[in-house]
């Protein structure tokens, strides 16, 4: 056991903050206003937080650029655990200048109050020294198990592998010459009513329940056809474009996001630090090169000390919020734990063994650059101040400060807040808890000064659709809106601002995408800008086993011819000759039985125009 000594004490301005005494239940109260005196704008810890992990870094954010670099702030922070003793460790300036980094060289004892000491150039000179503690979490954070799992992701039972690196079994990126399909490959319906918006869509497949499910990245074009796949050796969610143009997943067989370039070869990855598992739910990648993630907290509290009946050993899950470099360095760090109350979650059962009481789901970056939290089970979207952590506002759940305008429904159990365009907002709203239960995509107008929420747009379907789990919300430039029904059916559709379909896509029975995205990158082919050329809008089923319907959309009356051609160019099979049809949408019956399995072109020309889409043919 160390402590310091009594005259290092005298030499040192301490500051310290006040916690309520119930962990758990309430939040530090952090001194924001004599961390300003002493020049800075936020650490963490938190002062005065509990349940903090034991491989913890110390991080302190400056009011302004440091002119010194790591080695001169040696001798400027000392920190010492009440039973591991003095540390060293590595010290990192970020690339803003204003955040730096203390690494232990080794981590905490269970339990122990570390404190953390700090003298000019790190704080103002003239103040004498500043200090700060926290207490590390006396038991071990359970590991995440499958219970916990199947609650975080509505029972999905993920495949797990042992690799270290990004697992893949196959890639490819087509067309190519002896393109054919695999066996485990989804069947995917899509069906095209009119003219979608720009871009190819991006997902991934997963499994509910045992239902047998080979885990695929996938990019799909408006019929449903691959333009590129990738089998991979356990599920894997939310794969997208980034600002940057990186395409990234996360992993479930690892935990952890993976970024690929425009070839698709893995480049960087990124996982949260100081000891946390990365979560599955969201990764926004920044201008810096570091990722926004998350993580689930597992942690034993005694809930008996929170309500009465608790379980004097409950595993009760929060959730951080990290920014990390391709290191694992951690910049910024908020826990729940430092602002919600255990009791703030809605529709729980607080005497459960297993509480998982915050259930994030995404991140977005407002237009003030602070951040928003989606949290299913507060039914609550958060504002944090990204300098300090602080939250600046509650919009939902118990303790809601917004007035809602226009909606009856509020939302439940939430997904995919989003700052759009106009800035609005949406979101996908379960509606677990709606009477009836329905889901619906939204977007709200928000006052952040009245703290008003009116109810701009929304989608609910006709009849209603319900996705109790997963989903998301993805406004188009062209005004379109792609919804993401998690797991309702179909999986996604895009429609009009006024609410008309233009297009849907179906997975197999209880196989389901965690998102899925429109997006354009900047390698794929421009949009046809003929006038009034056909719409070959695609095939249904695609793949499809011998017989389909071609679904063409005209844009003026015209003579109609459509084949099919083989990878060599070679016409197969002739759907129509020389037919005349009047504009609007059509559906014409195609028969391939007597082809072989493998990947086919379907030309449609109307007049002088033609267009082509890829059809996948099964044995």
């Amino acid at each position: 056991m160390m402590s310091f000594p009594m005259e290092s004490w005298r030499r040192v301005f301490l500051v310290t903050c006040v916690t309520i005494a119930l962990v758990g239940l309430a939040a530090p109260l952090v001194c924001n206003e004599k961390l300003a005196l002493v020049g800075l704008r936020s650490v963490s810890p938190v002062p005065g937080s509990d349940l903090v992990r034991p491989e913890t870094n110390i991080i302190l954010r400056l009011d302004h650029p440091i002119a010194v670099g790591p080695s001169g702030l040696r001798s400027a922070v000392r920190v010492a655990g009440i039973e591991s003793g003095s540390h060293d460790g590595a010290i990192v300036v970020s690339s803003d200048g204003r955040t730096v980094l203390f690494k232990p060289d080794r981590i905490f004892a269970m339990g122990e109050r570390v404190t953390v000491e700090l003298s000019p150039p790190l704080i103002t000179a003239g103040v004498g020294g500043f200090a700060f503690s926290f207490r590390i979490g006396a038991r071990p954070s359970p590991r995440p198990t499958a219970s916990m799992v199947a609650e975080w992701m509505a029972d999905i039972v993920p495949p797990t592998t042992s690799a270290l690196e990004p697992p893949i079994s196959s890639a490819i990126d087509m067309p190519s010459d002896d393109d054919s399909l695999p066996a485990d490959f989804p069947v995917i319906t899509a069906t095209v009513y009119r003219r979608p918006a720009r871009g190819r869509l991006f997902l991934s497949n997963l499994s509910f329940g045992a239902t047998p499910n080979v885990p695929y990245l996938l990019i799909l074009d408006n019929s449903g056809a691959p333009v590129f796949y990738r089998r991979m050796a356990a599920t894997c969610l939310d794969f997208k474009v980034q600002p940057n143009g990186q395409l990234t997943y996360f992993d479930w067989g690892v935990s952890r996001v993976y970024a690929m370039n425009d070839s698709f070869q893995v480049v960087e990855s990124f996982g949260c630090g100081n000891g946390y598992v990365t979560d599955q739910h969201e990764v926004r990648l920044l201008p810096n090169g570091h990722a926004l993630l998350m993580s689930y907290d597992p942690q034993v509290v005694d809930m008996s000390q929170v309500v009465p009946g608790g379980d004097t050993a409950a595993v009760v899950i929060g959730l951080v919020i990290q920014e990390v470099d391709a290191l694992d360095n951690v910049y910024f760090q908020w826990r729940s734990w430092d602002h919600f109350q255990i009791t703030d979650a809605t529709n729980l059962n607080f005497t459960s063994a297993t509480i998982d009481y915050v259930h994030g789901n995404a991140i977005e970056i407002d237009t003030d650059d602070n951040l928003l939290i989606s949290s299913r089970h507060l039914d609550e979207i958060t504002k944090i101040d990204r300098e300090t952590g602080d939250v600046l506002w509650r919009w939902g759940g118990k303790n809601n400060e917004f007035t809602f305008i226009g909606d009856p429904f509020a939302f439940s159990r939430q997904h995919a807040i989003r700052l759009i365009a106009n800035g609005h907002y949406t979101l996908f709203d379960n509606g677990n808890y709606h009477d009836p239960r329905f889901s619906r995509a939204v977007e709200y107008q928000l006052d952040q000064v009245n703290k008003t929420a009116r109810l701009v747009w929304q989608y609910r379907g006709d009849p209603d659709v319900y996705g109790g789990a997963m989903g998301y919300v993805q406004r188009l430039d062209n005004g379109n809106t792609l919804i993401s029904l998690g797991a309702g059916k179909p999986d996604v559709i895009e429609v009009t601002p006024g609410g008309a379909k233009v297009m849907e896509l179906t997975l197999p029975p209880n196989i389901f995408t965690y998102r899925a995205y429109r997006q354009v990158r900047a390698s794929d082919p421009p949009p046809s800008a003929l006038p009034g050329a056909p719409l070959l809008m695609g095939l249904a089923p695609n793949p499809l086993r011998d017989h389909g319907v071609v679904e063409l959309n005209l844009e003026a009356s015209s003579t109609v011819s459509i084949s099919v051609f083989d990878l060599a160019g070679r016409e197969v099979a002739r759907i129509l000759q020389a037919a005349d049809y009047q504009a609007g949408l059509h559906t014409i019956p195609i028969d391939l039985s007597g082809q072989r399995a493998g990947l086919y072109f379907i030309r449609a020309t109307a007049g002088s125009h033609s267009s082509t889409s890829k059809a996948m043919l099964l044995r």
